[in-house]
């Protein structure tokens, strides 16, 4: 008996996927050119619309000690400097560093906006430090990421009165834009465009109560169909 119903429910299983699958046949090609059509809006949305914003990066290294005559570092001194690297970061998105660098590049915006262009972050939980500059222009990105390694280095010093600050890598001028991903964005509108017009398809058919065939009438009434009166204009042609 269960081996039965499991094979029933398989069957009723394939005859619901092939019903959906011809519910939306009829419909394939419109459904396919409403995904196009959306994919290629998004395409000129991103394109046309969205300006690309540029990501410059540099890195710095951080100490918990001035004193560099001695070689033997111990952990709770990495300890020390991996803490450390979260106070730099503050600092470093600080006024006391903003506002230097908006005066040495004659820049016309708040150090709050400069700041919002800046992220700081630790490298896999290390001493090391990520300075990050996003801008719509990939050299001024560059070069404010640049002014921040010039000053907040001696600023980090005279603030904390311990350790220091050098830099690893200096920033450069982004070649490629990390925003907008013009392939995710018409990726993700083509899968949208191709799920609304599917859903509609299928509500349309949910909507719709005419009985179209026997087969309509035996689920939806759940009773046998004993007979079907022909179309009378087919049977009138047909004895002409």
């Amino acid at each position: 008996m269960n081996d039965k119903n499991i094979n029933h429910q398989v069957e009723e299983e394939e005859i619901s996927l092939s019903e959906l699958f011809e519910i939306v046949k009829p419909n394939l090609v419109y459904i396919i050119l409403f995904s196009i059509i959306l994919g290629l809006g998004s395409f000129l949305v991103t394109k046309l619309a969205i300006e690309p914003i540029y990501q410059s990066e540099a890195t710095m290294i951080v100490s918990n000690r001035r004193d560099d005559a001695t070689n033997n570092i111990t952990s709770d001194e990495l300890n020390s400097a991996r803490n450390l690297a979260s106070v730099y970061s503050i600092i470093i998105k600080s006024d006391a560093v903003m506002i230097p660098v908006l005066d040495s590049l004659n820049l016309e915006m708040l150090p709050s906006q400069l700041a919002s262009k800046v992220s700081v972050s630790a490298v896999d939980n290390t001493q090391v430090m990520r300075v990050s500059v996003k801008d719509t222009d990939p050299k001024l990105a560059q070069l404010i990421n640049q002014e921040i390694l010039n000053v907040a280095p001696d600023i980090i010093v005279d603030m904390v009165e311990a350790g220091s600050a050098r830099i690893v890598s200096y920033p450069q001028i982004p070649v490629n834009p990390i925003s907008p991903n013009l392939s995710m964005n018409v990726l993700v509108a083509s899968m949208l465009g191709f799920m609304l017009s599917t859903g509609f398809v299928f509500m349309r058919h949910l909507m719709d109560k005419t009985f179209r065939t026997q087969k309509d009438i035996e689920n939806q009434l759940g009773i046998p169909v004993i007979g079907v009166i022909p179309n009378v204009q087919s049977v009138t042609k047909g004895g002409k």
